[in-house]
């Protein structure tokens, strides 16, 4: 037992160390911008210099980890490095005009997106991540607002518009909403609430379109248990929305004279305002995307193409994977994705099922609009989770002593229906009824 309750504790300590760097980016880079706002630094070389050192702190916490990475997936930690640094260089080679920013993606890729992706995929106790991702929503929190009131109260210059603020406090904005739904929580709704706040004044509508997405699948999750509570809660909601749509414009115009009155010209209050769609210029880059992909359907236009062409970021997920390997190999990644996201969404273990959930609005839903899954350190961690999920076995360092409480934990919780059996190599829980005599 002493040596179950030794490999357990080494576990859950290798475990922490791992959600610890994948979580630093999130403070780190909300402290910096704090920082730069707070003391007006932002485009100047304090600023850079208050930058270059974020980037380092976030890579002590991935070195910190390192030893435990190598240790549970030595083997897959160099074979996807590897397979990474080939297909970079073959587009360097055979996609000449590129090399300029395959080279800047380089940096950011291969020192941030193929951490995040090993880091998550060497995960055994995702509780672990969940709870530290928990304690990182707070520290987000507190941070972001206060730069928010900052901002608004013109005590620091950050403009109308910041892409980087709504992003970082979107983390606790879809973790707050979350336990509101499972708790009902008001405090919880209250931290949404100021979350949301600061990303309508401030930020962009990617971030918005993340959290509506993430209350759909609050709604509609299959394991919703609908006592009373509940019903009343999605009731309630149910009427909430129905009463917003039908006064949406006079809301939004209210709440846009409001931010005007603190000199806050809101961006994304603007153009959802505007009665017309607007892409804010999108549509032209898709189609000139698109035009190049025609051009070169077999073997796309490479990594980097949609920015060698003067174009800018594809602003898609979908339409940038296809310009990077063509219609055929970018189809087919693209329908793999797809369909490991809906599979893992559906997933008997509702506990892991739910946490692909919440990455899945934290680093996907706005790559649709915006971002370049290049240079998305979030869709990385989503990768490694859905690989975590579908294609790993429990690593050597896993512990017994932590299936055994898991077994204990789900049997406790299903009392009422009997006895039930939870799998640790797949995570299923079977409940089984007792029959009558």
């Amino acid at each position: 037992m002493r040596k179950i309750a030794k490999t357990n504790l080494v576990t859950k300590n290798d475990d922490r160390k791992i959600s610890m760097a994948l979580m630093a980016s999130y403070v780190v880079l909300t402290i910096q911008y704090f920082i730069l706002i707070s003391f007006n630094l932002l485009d100047t070389g304090s600023g850079a210099m208050v930058q270059l050192l974020s980037k380092g702190f976030v890579g002590l916490f991935f070195l910190y980890a390192l030893p435990v990475v190598l240790k549970r997936r030595k083997i897959m930690f160099l074979g996807s490095y590897f397979i990474a640094i080939f297909v970079f260089l073959l587009h360097f080679l055979f996609f000449p005009e590129n090399r300029i920013f395959i080279g800047e993606i380089s940096v950011s890729f291969f020192l941030m997106c193929v951490p995040a992706f090993l880091y998550s995929l060497c995960l055994n106790d995702w509780n672990v991540l969940k709870e530290m991702m928990k304690k990182t929503s707070w520290i987000v929190f507190v941070f972001g607002v206060i730069a928010g009131i900052q901002i608004v109260l013109g005590g620091a210059a950050a403009g109308t518009y910041s892409m980087s603020l709504s992003y970082y406090i979107l983390l606790p904005a879809i973790l707050f909403t979350d336990k509101f739904f499972d708790k009902f929580s008001l405090k919880a709704l209250l931290c949404a609430f100021l979350s949301v706040m600061v990303i309508l004044a401030l930020g962009s509508r990617g971030a918005i379109l993340c959290i509506a997405v993430f209350m759909v699948f609050n709604l509609i999750k299959t394991h919703a248990n609908f006592h009373y509570k509940r019903i009343l809660l999605y009731l309630a909601i149910l009427v909430s929305i129905i009463l917003v749509l039908v006064n949406l414009e006079r809301i939004l115009l209210s709440l846009n004279d409001f931010l005007l009155k603190f000199g806050i010209n809101s961006r994304s209050l603007r153009l959802f305002i505007n009665e017309e769609v607007h892409l804010s210029g999108r549509e032209k880059i898709y189609q000139d995307v698109m035009g190049k992909i025609s051009e070169h359907p077999l073997i796309g236009i490479g990594l980097g193409g949609d920015r060698a062409g003067g174009l800018g970021y594809s602003h898609n997920l979908f339409l940038e994977i296809g310009a990077n390997f063509g219609v055929i190999i970018g189809g087919m990644i693209s329908m793999v994705l797809i369909f490991f996201i809906f599979r893992t969404i559906f997933l008997k273990n509702k506990e892991k099922s739910h946490m692909v959930i919440i990455w899945l609005c934290l680093g996907f839903v706005h790559l649709m609009v915006s971002g370049s899954y290049l240079i998305e350190m979030k869709f990385w961690i989503l990768l490694g989770l859905l690989m975590n999920v579908h294609f790993l076995v429990p690593s050597k360092g896993e512990s017994l002593h932590a299936q055994k409480e898991n077994h204990q934990r789900y049997n406790l919780k299903y009392h009422r229906y009997g006895s039930a059996h939870y799998d640790s190599s797949t995570g299923d829980l079977t409940r089984h009824r007792y029959k009558s005599r």
